[in-house]
């Protein structure tokens, strides 16, 4: 089987909405596809849909509606972390990864630290100035994320393929 599949993190539709745009407008900037706003919680994995459905409703029913921080807006050399969301949530990401790490026995696909990407590609001097717009209007603000997904994406699944296949909401707070 091939890996196609990842969990993610979804921010309260509010807040979706607001980002969708954030990341349409950058799309355009760096001349790249659009995606739905998310935390990648694990990717790359070799599990049918059917198989997580257990496991992802489980840690749904487990995991409160989270609240993150943004630490900072920030650039990377990574193709899927361009520019992004760094948040303050180490420990409850390591939480959320170490469920999921029990069932599907790898640590591939593991998001290296909190953080929703808001474009993809290069970092080039345009990237740089809207990092820095996007830092003065974020600030150090709440992020609101209250569902968990399972979706079809991948580093082989082409973005524009990507697409959510079932939706948990988390528990209440």
């Amino acid at each position: 089987m091939k890996p196609e599949l990842s969990v993610w993190l979804l921010p309260e539709s509010a807040r979706e909405k607001m980002l969708s745009e954030t990341i349409a407008h950058l799309a355009q900037v760096q001349g790249e596809k659009t995606f739905i706003p998310h935390v990648t919680i694990q990717g790359d994995l070799c599990h049918s849909p059917d198989e997580l459905r257990e496991p992802v409703a489980a840690l749904a029913n487990d995991v409160p509606v989270q609240h993150w921080r943004i630490k900072a807006v920030e650039c990377g050399d990574h193709f899927f972390r361009c520019i992004y969301l760094r948040f303050d949530a180490r420990q409850v990401l390591d939480i959320l990864q170490g469920s999921l790490r029990v069932f599907t026995r790898t640590s591939e696909g593991l998001s290296p630290f909190p953080h929703l990407s808001l474009a993809y590609g290069k970092v080039t001097e345009d990237t740089l100035r809207e990092r820095d717009a996007l830092a003065a209007s974020f600030g150090l603000e709440e992020i609101v994320f209250d569902r968990v997904a399972i979706v079809r994406s991948s580093k082989d699944v082409p973005i524009e393929a990507w697409q959510l296949l079932e939706v948990f909401p988390l528990k209440p707070r």
